[in-house]
């Protein structure tokens, strides 16, 4: 179900979704995310799992007194990133190809309540039915960006230029 987002617009109204969770656990949400971006072309409700997912693993694998960021922006080629970065636990570089497969879970995520192993992997085939991809960087202990990217044709201006 494609059709035009104001993905500016929507990216701040998905936060409360995940906020009173993160003040519950003493962690503070953050946006990073320009007002000002073009519409862009795509599934809405399959945008707000994917950042809403994001979200939930961030503020789930932090511990109290850590942040969570939402940010977007167009990279040089005019892509939208749009990236939710945490201060938790971390994953070792192996543990992120395990974290991709349907019901892969690292160790520190088979012992936590409600983690089941499809958040990622859902997040990744959305974003593929979409055209664009995910990259997670993460090392232990310090925390984890994950970054979705999707083309610069999806935005209504096409031409892919930056904002």
């Amino acid at each position: 179900n494609e059709a035009q987002v104001d993905i500016s617009k929507q990216l701040v109204r998905w936060l409360p979704f995940v906020k009173e969770v993160a003040a519950l656990g003493d962690i503070q949400i953050e946006s990073e995310c320009p007002n000002d971006l073009p519409n862009i072309i795509a599934d809405e409700r399959m945008l707000r799992q994917m950042v809403i997912n994001l979200l939930t693993n961030a503020v789930k694998f932090t511990p109290g007194g850590g942040r969570v960021t939402l940010s977007a922006r167009r990279n040089q080629a005019g892509d939208l990133c749009i990236a939710v970065a945490d201060t938790g636990y971390g994953m070792a570089s192996e543990d992120i190809l395990v974290a991709l497969r349907p019901y892969g879970q690292t160790a520190r995520g088979r012992h936590m309540p409600g983690s089941t192993g499809l958040g990622l992997p859902l997040v990744k085939r959305m974003a593929e039915l979409h055209g664009g991809s995910i990259w997670i960087d993460s090392k232990l202990d310090v925390g984890t960006t994950v970054t979705i990217r999707l083309p610069a044709a999806r935005f209504e201006d096409a031409g892919g230029a930056t904002v």
